[in-house]
């Protein structure tokens, strides 16, 4: 059986006229190294290369809601309220979606361009940007009509409004998000990760320095911050296309074959995987959301809590997710090219990395554990919580950085759907049910079961994952790419 399976993988190669030490695209960006030696020391490297732009990039993405909470802190309690509930709204029903989404251009894009097929990738944003406009046209009615639907749901009438005007507001910079998201994976797809992370690092203090002007000297109050955050929103596309055009990435232009009215058609595998990307982000993102508001069943201080033991989760989150977008494009490149050897040894090497990741954040976060809530509150009652739950969720770390290697590895696959039911069917049904009954049933854990109920989850759901790459014949998924390319 072991010898057939690499009499496959040598045909698949041979087809593609490519060996493990052929490079895949002569005329590539010098930084690309799509084909190496198959050194761990070479994977290593090409990861961190990867990587360690990635993380500046998402968490300078995320300083965006921290600057939005900062201020909407300093102008009262009510608009802090107002913004937690407008950015919620706005996460689920909308960056989740666009995000989601995007996220078939971690496979689309990088498959396209390991395989040779330069303009496909192009091809593949051109596409995607039209789906997204379509797709932000029943997100901007919600967000619109946003005053009166969470008047339905929020009990403080005037919370509801002031949020629902956040929203509004915010809605101006939805179309520059989607760009941006669209335009990152054009340039990661062909080893450029650096770009976005100088436009977002641009766009952060323009984004507190805006946030502030319009909130407090034009007395804009609350969606004066959101006015800000718009139209840095809207400034990071623009910045990504300056580059894009001008001499600095004249080397992108490969990957570019102008418009074309192919982009109107042949939307159905970005379709297929945009559903996914999606389900995913809703199925894990939601899944907080349920079981941080029945903390609100057990005390005021308790929620208070479990929303700062999120924050640091998210924080800490965003390092292994970074890795998992630089190991799709990865593993994309090595599908595409059909050197599936190299891949699977490089998943092996990852499957290490990734606990590693997860095992420094969570001895950081339990290392930290009386000194990080007193950033985020001075109540001594919700310090004390947030610092005896804090063990647990340092081993939480552990399990979600695992989760985003398995997660990242079915991207470059093309695999995302099943990850997509494999989160719902373990969070609905099995992890947010038992995360609720050892925090509010007869176990009484408190903060402790959320987590530890989550946390059972998400093992039970990497568990899967990896069978399912185990048992799966990586060929298909060499064979999908050459039919999708028409290679």
């Amino acid at each position: 059986m072991a010898s057939t399976t690499r009499d496959n993988e040598e045909a698949c190669n041979h087809n593609n006229g490519a060996t493990e030490s052929t490079p895949l695209l002569s005329d590539a960006q010098p930084s690309i190294e799509s084909a190496t030696s198959g050194s761990w020391g070479s994977e290593l490297w090409l990861l961190a290369q990867y990587s360690i732009p990635l993380i500046a990039t998402y968490l300078l993405q995320y300083s965006h809601s921290v600057i939005t909470t900062f201020v909407a802190g300093h102008l009262g309690a009510d608009e802090l309220a107002a913004a937690s509930i407008g950015m919620t709204t706005m996460n689920i029903i909308g960056y989740a979606t666009i995000e989601g989404m995007a996220t078939a251009l971690d496979t689309l894009c990088a498959q396209a361009y390991g395989s040779g097929n330069l303009t496909g990738v192009g091809l593949h944003v051109q596409r995607m940007m039209l789906c997204m406009a379509v797709t932000i046209i029943p997100i901007g009615a919600i967000w619109v009509f946003s005053p009166w639907i969470l008047a339905l749901f929020v009990r403080q009438h005037h919370l509801a409004m002031m949020a629902g005007y956040f929203l509004q507001v915010s809605l101006v910079g939805l179309p520059g998000y989607a760009s941006f998201e669209a335009g990152k994976r054009f340039l990661q797809a062909q080893g450029d990760f650096k770009a976005a992370m100088i436009a977002i690092l641009i766009c952060a203090p323009a984004n507190a320095l805006l946030s502030w002007y319009f909130a407090f000297k034009l007395d804009m109050g609350l969606e004066g911050a959101a006015l800000g955050a718009a139209i840095t929103n809207n400034l990071r596309p623009v910045l990504l296309l300056a580059y894009i055009v001008t001499p600095f990435g004249k080397w992108t232009h490969q990957c570019w074959g102008g418009f074309s009215r192919e982009a109107l058609s042949g939307w159905g595998p970005m379709v297929q995987l945009s559903i996914a990307g999606f389900a995913v982000n809703l199925g894990e993102w939601a899944a907080f959301e349920i079981v941080t508001f029945s903390t609100s069943y057990l005390s005021t201080a308790h929620l208070a809590a479990q929303s700062v033991l999120c924050t640091i989760s998210i924080v800490s989150w965003h390092i292994p997710f970074s890795v998992s977008v630089a190991i799709s494009t990865r593993v994309g490149h090595l599908i595409g090219a059909g050197q599936l050897a190299t891949a699977k040894r490089a998943a092996a090497l990852y499957s290490v990395v990734f606990t590693l990741i997860g095992t420094v954040d969570g001895l950081v976060i339990f290392a930290l554990r009386n000194q990080l809530p007193r950033f985020f509150s001075e109540d001594p009652a919700v310090c004390d919580l947030a610092s005896r739950t804090m063990l647990t969720v340092a081993v939480f770390q552990i399990i979600d950085s695992i989760i985003c290697c398995t997660n990242g590895l079915l991207r470059g696959l093309g695999r995302q759907s099943v990850a997509a039911w494999v989160v719902f069917a373990v969070n609905y049904l099995g992890a947010v049910p038992v995360a609720i009954w050892l925090e509010l049933g007869s176990p009484g854990l408190e903060l402790n079961g959320v987590w530890i109920g989550l946390g059972c989850g998400m093992v039970l759901i990497a568990a899967i994952e990896a069978l399912y790459m185990k048992a799966l014949r990586w060929q298909d998924c060499v064979a999908s790419v050459k039919l999708r390319e028409g290679l």
